[in-house]
């Protein structure tokens, strides 16, 4: 099992990730555990997170599918792992966000 924070910010923060976690728990693995959305509100910013348990690439899938969707909408979606491994997804290929899921879900030796 690999580990992550998902961080959505921007204008419509609160609402994209309401809708990023209903598409995570909806498509979540037995074992896969999804944190409910906190937001942190600031004079500047709005940055919703979604802790984030997974197994496997069909998270990564999952979120690029919904991130596709989305993205021409604006806002920003920055995903950390447990390894301080960070990406954004507007910055990042479908097939390289699955590695990094891979290789965060496989224990390091």
């Amino acid at each position: 099992m690999g580990t992550a924070t998902l961080e959505v910010s921007g204008a419509q923060a609160a609402q994209w990730a309401e809708d990023l976690h209903a598409v995570l728990v909806a498509n979540a693995e037995p074992g896969e555990c999804v944190s409910p959305v906190e937001v942190d509100r600031s004079a500047a910013i709005v940055i919703a997170v979604i802790g984030l348990v997974f197994s496997g690439v069909g998270t990564a899938k999952t979120i690029w599918e919904w991130w596709h969707s989305k993205r021409q909408e604006g806002g920003t979606v920055k995903i950390l792992f447990g390894d301080d491994t960070q990406l954004t997804l507007s910055n990042v290929s479908q097939q390289r966000l699955e590695i990094v899921f891979q290789q965060a879900e496989t224990p390091q030796r």
